[in-house]
């Protein structure tokens, strides 16, 4: 038994919770408890030991856990990754594209669970297929198994010519938190994610990319720590499925709405690409901006005693802000004609 206080430390997940960095989701009718990290945790990169641990942590009323995942890791360009050793020991898995399945008993049987809920379509699926297909199967004890929930209506991009399965990817000690891979689970009855004969992280990178592949996952074995390699062509044909352009950035910044609705269904590698279109978008607002209040107060500065709207305007018509010069001169906001000028070509 692995109490939730002997894995992180409660004062930080309370605070994490209620900083709104990781969710807890109750089962809709039994006891449990899930911890994921958010939309804004992501977006903020707001990575920490408790963070990284709540990517679909289950918990029963007295705080046990029943099921442990795989903590969050990171693409291995990204600032976040682990210091890797380009000639450590590895183990080289597909990086499969589907849905991140927990393995967990609910008191009544084996069910599964997606990274932050216990009833999405995809965990009620996979738990139809697990209790039907798969009802002989048990974890071996003290461990949690991991899946890739792949079927025809969860396609993301990669295209399984009608695959609809649990495919094993690893598992978890509970009390360790130690992680392994496919071989950990040798009686799944089911299909087994593809393992590679490549034994660095330099042999992993010089590996052509698969057609058709997400990309890799690499698995430090010494140190227990993982990285992805995501293909170009895959990222690409992500941003294509998902309509994410810095056009989709801008409209949703210049009508003030919030990223987070954008960001939520996406990998982590889009959210620094949204963070840095969202920073040079609001950045040439702000300049502009500072190039309006500057030339207001040239104008100003330079009128005579007791100016009218008349004197203001022959000045005003001379800039390439007049719009927003006669706004500011009423007192009106002139930032949404900024967003309007900062608008990225289609």
């Amino acid at each position: 038994m692995t109490l939730l206080d002997d894995v992180l430390d409660p004062v930080e997940l309370a605070a994490a919770v209620g900083n709104g960095l990781v969710r807890a989701q109750r089962h809709p009718t039994l006891p449990f408890t899930i911890y994921n990290y958010t939309e804004a945790c992501q977006y903020s990169a707001a990575w920490s030991p408790v963070t990284l641990a709540c990517r679909g942590l289950i918990v029963d009323a007295d705080g046990r856990i029943a099921a442990r995942p795989l903590p969050k890791f990171f693409n291995h360009s990204e600032s976040q990754a682990p210091a890797m050793r380009p000639d450590a020991a590895v183990l080289v898995t597909d990086k499969a594209d589907g849905s991140l399945g927990v393995i967990y008993h609910d008191g009544a049987g084996w069910a599964v669970a997606t990274r932050g809920s216990f009833a999405s379509d995809q965990a009620r699926h996979a738990t139809e297929l697990l209790r039907t297909r798969y009802a002989s199967f048990t974890p071996p004890p003290g461990t949690t198994v991991l899946v890739e929930i792949i079927y025809p209506a969860n396609r993301i991009v990669v295209d399984y010519r009608g695959l609809d399965d649990l495919v094993l990817l690893g598992a978890v000690d509970i009390a360790t938190g130690r992680t392994s891979g496919p071989a950990a689970v040798p009686d799944w009855p089911g299909p087994v994610v593809e393992t590679f004969g490549y034994a660095t992280l330099t042999e992993a990178l010089a590996a052509p990319p698969r057609d058709g592949r997400e990309g890799l996952v690499v698995h430090f074995t010494e140190t227990d720590q993982r990285v992805k390699i995501k293909y170009a062509d895959y990222v690409r044909l992500h941003r294509l499925v998902t309509g994410l352009t810095p056009r989709t950035v801008w409209e949703i910044l210049a009508a003030g709405g919030d990223l987070d609705a954008l960001t939520a269904p996406l990998p982590d590698e889009f959210h620094t690409w949204v963070r840095g279109v969202a920073a040079e978008l609001t950045a040439t607002v702000e300049a502009r901006a500072e190039a309006v209040e500057a030339a207001f107060a040239e104008i100003v500065a330079a009128l005579p005693e007791g100016w009218g709207r008349k004197e203001f305007a022959t000045a005003a018509l001379r800039s390439e802000y007049r719009g927003e010069l006669f706004l500011r001169l009423d007192g009106k906001d002139y930032r949404p004609g900024l967003w309007q000028r900062a608008r990225p070509a289609a």
